[in-house]
């Protein structure tokens, strides 16, 4: 495993071939009915810095007195103001100042952690043989972030070090016995198969500020927090409310509806929740249709199926190249028409790119993050994308902006600890902020807590781009204190959540 040192030489963007297939990646807050809902949400603006104008020389955030002793007060003819001179304004992100910048921090103060470097763990699943290059641009983003922090001046002085683990799904738990002795925390990494790997992280108590979770062992676990949490024990509901609306206006009959997902426990752990959640709404699912995640030879008798249960609303939990692909190319061949839900991992170039023929029309994405489409009216969002167009990465994903935002969250709590650099001392300087929005890349959430988000929108996959569906003014969300749901599903029993809501599973009593 190499160590790469990105203050010396900028790394080669990695390949995307497939996107990760996983519903529960991005805690979107879904719920009731739009006409229920409490508000609509518009992004963040970001907001200048402002220069005080004040008779002193400022150094940092200090001030040097000007003169000296005690005088008799001058008389306003006789009062001259001292030249006001101010450091730097910090760089600006979205809505907030960059977390990086120089300083002196010093010190050996947890593994991964001296005077010069931090060491932290990046990763994903791109060696997964099904689906070569398996959310490579996710961590391709984070290493982008890595290299302009850095170039701002590290996390205090520290420059940003990083070991890119592969965990090609499969080998999750190895590449955590690997983490456990080589870093700091895991950052913006996200491993398809992460339940496996948590046996590994508790027993080493590793921290973790992930780009998202699957497994509600690893959504609950201890010394983690998400940016945008994503609870095993909640279900965001607004596609639900949304998608409930878009079938009246269609003509769909929500009644008659289905579900597709993969025999892994991360899809089928999506799909529990959903199937628990979404009758709350009308939803009546009459079919529920397990895929190989190593592929299909023929879609077709998933489609019949489909067919002969009179299936007019389908929510698929997967990947979009290449299974959701062949499934809508099969449901084509066999003029079976239908209204398709998905999850955020489906607003992506890779998806939309094979759909010139328009085949996967129809297709409904949740989504709690300023789409790119909307990047000129968000500072965050454009921000984000010039940061990879610096780099020369041309693969712009949600997926990539999750793990951004936790990047970012992060290096919040790592500035926020000084010379006194470790493990409980970021997550307790994270848990301080509770309300997060990536500098404004998506809705407003309190990592802290591990509550889902109340806000949501859903965009629909039309041609070879991307339109908002609902709300449909631009830069917004819609939100309901109702959109989050509590669930109960066996692996939130089989967790042992305590009253925290702080799985004890692997913590040996």
């Amino acid at each position: 495993m190499k160590l790469h040192k990105t203050a010396k030489s900028r790394r080669a963007i990695f390949a995307l071939v497939g996107i990760v297939a996983i519903a529960s990646l991005v805690a979107t807050a879904c719920g009731s009915d739009r006409d229920d809902a409490d508000t609509t949400t518009s992004a963040p603006t970001t907001e200048a810095p402002t220069t005080p104008a004040t008779p002193t020389t400022t150094v940092d955030s200090g001030t040097i007195e000007t003169g000296g002793g005690e005088e008799e007060p001058a008389t306003p003819a006789e009062t001259t103001a001292a030249p006001t001179t101010t450091a730097p304004p910090l760089p600006m992100f979205g809505n907030k100042p960059w977390p990086c910048g120089p300083g002196d921090a010093s010190g050996e103060t947890w593994q991964g952690v001296d005077d010069d470097s931090i060491t932290i763990g990046v990763g994903d699943d791109r060696g997964f043989q099904a689906s070569p290059g398996l959310n490579a641009h996710q961590t391709a983003a984070v290493i982008n972030f890595i290299e302009k922090c850095n170039e701002l001046g590290g996390i205090n002085g520290r420059q940003i070090e990083y070991i890119n683990y592969d965990a090609a799904i499969v080998q999750a738990a190895t590449r955590m016995t690997e983490a456990c002795d080589q870093v700091f925390m895991l950052v913006g990494e996200g491993f398809s198969l992460d339940q496996f790997a948590e046996p590994t992280r508790v027993g080493c108590e590793l921290g973790a500020v992930p780009a998202w979770t699957v497994s509600v062992d690893f959504a609950h676990g201890p010394w983690q927090v998400n940016a945008v949490p994503n609870p095993g024990d909640q279900t965001p509901m607004s596609m639900a409310a949304h998608g409930r609306q878009i079938a009246e206006d269609r003509g769909f009959d929500i009644t008659q509806s289905a579900a597709m997902f993969g025999n892994f426990s991360a899809t089928q752990e999506t799909w529990y929740k959903v199937e628990v959640a979404f009758p709350e709404y009308g939803y009546e699912f009459d079919q529920a249709l397990e895929y190989d995640i190593n592929g299909e030879t023929d879609w077709t008798p998933f489609i019949q199926q489909l067919k002969d249960a009179g299936a007019e609303v389908v929510y698929f939990t997967g990947s979009c190249p290449f299974f959701y692909q062949f499934v809508r190319e099969s449901a084509a061949l066999n003029d079976f028409d239908a209204m398709w839900l998905t999850d955020a991992n489906f607003y992506d170039t890779a998806c939309s790119t094979v759909n010139e023929s328009g085949t996967l029309d129809q297709t409904f994405v949740r989504m709690v993050f300023i789409p790119f489409e909307e990047a000129d009216q968000n500072p965050a969002t454009q921000h984000f994308i010039d940061v990879l167009d610096e780099a020369n990465n041309d693969q712009k994903t949600l997926l990539g902006m999750q793990a951004v935002s936790s990047f970012l969250l992060w290096a919040t709590g790592a500035a926020a600890c000084g010379s006194d650099l470790t493990r409980d001392c970021v997550l307790d300087e994270i848990r301080k902020i509770t309300e997060w929005d990536g500098h404004g890349l998506h809705v407003t959430t309190n990592p802290g807590s591990n509550e889902a988000p109340t806000c949501g929108m859903l965009m629909e996959l039309t041609g070879t781009g991307y339109q908002r569906a609902l709300p449909e003014e631009p830069g917004t969300f819609d939100c309901d204190s109702n959109w989050n749901l509590s669930v109960t599903i066996p692996a939130v029993t089989d967790a042992q959540l305590d009253e925290n809501r702080i799985s004890q599973k692997h913590l040996g009593g």
